[in-house]
């Protein structure tokens, strides 16, 4: 079983919010720069200096924000071998950890996140001979809203897998669907339907939230064609090859067809987020611009 990271399913949000940020930064730096070169005085340059340290700094911030997911991995694969009780997990430095399911220490984590809300994963600890002191840690399980009741789900998800006798059966029947990035990366349908899958069950936030989601598709797809697809070393896929006749073997290839509420609504409140935001995008450009003539 091949599983996902935990920063997959927000893909595109840091960079078109760092994007955001980083376009008038540098903006600013030209506009000013330019016209301290203009008029060359000293209260010029002394404001340019300063213009140019502030937005640099932001600039420098917010580009940092798109790097956390542009130039990088699609997306960062956790594999599970039932038969060998191996665990697999990319990280986002390139490396990969391998581990005995056994031998892992395993607990829910609770996070502090912004603006006083809570997040929580099932962190997977490795332990030292001493059997306290912890040498290495993933993340092995993240519901994507964060909330326990779906981590616990998740969880449990994964477990019976590992180790209930009819696991692989029990994860069969239980995929509904599987994420089209193995050893590729997820086509622009996919990316539309993922970042608006959130709020699929009420499909008038998403007409009401479309700049949003626009602005995060439109950042997921920068990402992704940015990216790398990860792959395993030849060593783990000859350990981890199903059998030919592996009658629960399911892959995105096994996906339905998307319907009307899938696919058709978030495209059109795709079209609708975009062009609110181009409109904004020009006003503000109009604005800022007439401000400095």
């Amino acid at each position: 079983m091949e599983l996902i990271d935990r920063w997959y399913s927000i893909k595109g949000w840091w960079t078109w919010m760092g994007s955001m940020i980083a376009a008038p930064c540098l903006w600013a730096m030209a506009t000013f720069g330019l016209m301290g070169i203009e008029r060359n005085d000293p209260a010029s340059w002394i404001f340019t200096i300063f213009v140019f340290l502030f937005s640099g700094i932001l600039a420098f911030i917010s580009l940092s924000m798109v790097r956390t997911e542009a130039f990088r991995q699609t997306h960062y694969p956790i594999r599970l071998n039932r038969k060998t009780r191996r665990v697999y997990a990319y990280r986002p430095d390139g490396s990969i950890i391998a581990v005995n399911w056994d031998d892992l220490f395993l607990c829910v984590v609770e996070n502090e996140l912004t603006m006083g809300q809570t997040s929580y994963d099932v962190r997977a600890h490795v332990l030292a001979d001493d059997g306290e002191t912890v040498v290495d840690t993933f993340t092995l399980a993240y519901a994507y809203l964060g909330e326990r009741a779906g981590l616990m789900r998740l969880w449990e998800y994964i477990r019976r897998y590992m180790e209930a006798p009819d696991g692989p059966q029990q994860s069969y029947n239980t995929t509904e669907i599987c994420m089209p990035i193995n050893g590729r990366k997820e086509g622009v349908v996919f990316g539309l339907v993922r970042t608006f899958a959130l709020m699929v069950k009420w499909p008038a936030l998403q007409l009401l939230a479309s700049p949003l989601w626009a602005l995060t598709t439109w950042g997921r797809w920068i990402a992704m064609a940015t990216c790398k697809v990860p792959f395993w070393p030849a060593e783990i896929e000859a350990a981890c090859q199903p059998d030919p006749d592996d009658p629960y073997r399911k892959d995105w290839r096994s996906n339905g067809r998307y319907g009307f509420w899938e696919l058709v609504w978030p495209a059109i409140c795709l079209v609708v987020g975009s062009l609110v935001v181009l409109t904004g995008v020009v006003w503000l450009v109009e604005f800022m611009w007439g401000a400095f003539e």
